[in-house]
């Protein structure tokens, strides 16, 4: 299977990670900095300096949530794209919705993902066009096809528009389905569409990092995935992802 090698270093990185993790959820948290919708912890430097310690052994550049980028960052590199810490209000509050997210990507191509969720000890891993597993299982996208009959999981990141406009359209969009799930974690979120617990998933200006390897998933799963660039916010993205494509037709 092509790309082999940076999958299993993901793997281990992402285990890594998810132990401290793990742990670290038990202990009093320590913030860093909380301002407005965002909130740093140390708990996220400290798991993303674990995964980087394991990624060197594949010198891949790297462009991570804490630290930005290392190395010669392009769009026509593979690149590992880390988030050490999705869901990390949830995290802070010892609400256990979060994960690592590690995936490898070429520009904005996500090309392998790796979720661990370390409560849960499931572990998602993808290669797109190769195949996806949940713990080691494979796994698949959901049958259903109809909007009626979906689940629509989204969010509210930190550096979306909140405009009036902005929420009435996103309203238009989430009543056309059967229900709506808001957890906190794009990345659990993401998962949870490529093995078929829910049907959909959309936000816009969330974080390349946040979905990154969610979007991999997805696609390796056997799913549809639109991403673009946000016009507003450098490393920012829109996305849709869907178990089929016709979820998102208008």
């Amino acid at each position: 299977m092509r790309y082999q090698a940076e999958l299993d270093l993901a793997i281990t990185a992402a285990r890594n990670a998810g132990a401290f993790l793990a742990d670290a959820i038990q202990q009093p948290r320590v913030v860093l900095k909380e301002e407005g919708r965002d909130i740093k912890l140390q708990a996220d430097r400290e798991a993303e300096a674990r995964i980087l310690e394991v990624l060197r052994d594949l010198p891949h550049p790297v462009l991570t949530e804490e630290s930005g980028t290392h190395g010669a960052y392009g769009a026509d590199v593979d690149a590992w794209i880390v988030d050490p810490l999705d869901g990390t209000l949830n995290f802070q509050r010892g609400a256990p919705v979060c994960a690592v997210s590690i995936a490898l990507a070429r520009g904005n191509e996500p090309l392998l993902g790796v979720i661990y969720d370390f409560n849960r000890d499931e572990l998602f891993t993808g290669v797109v066009s190769e195949g996806a597993w949940l713990n080691g299982a494979p796994m698949r996208v959901s049958a259903v096809r109809e909007r009626s009959r979906s689940i629509l999981s989204t969010g509210f990141p930190t550096n979306r528009s909140y405009s009036e406009e902005s929420l009435l359209e996103f309203v238009r969009h989430a009543q056309r389905f059967k229900k709506l799930r808001l957890l906190g974690s794009a990345a659990i979120m993401l998962a949870y569409v490529a093995c078929g617990r829910y049907e959909a998933y959309a936000e816009d200006d969330i974080m390349f990092w946040d979905v990154a390897a969610g979007a991999a998933l997805v696609r390796a799963a056997g799913g549809h995935v639109d991403l673009e660039s946000s016009l507003r916010l450098e490393w920012g993205c829109r996305i849709r992802a869907a178990a089929h494509a016709d979820l998102w037709a208008s």
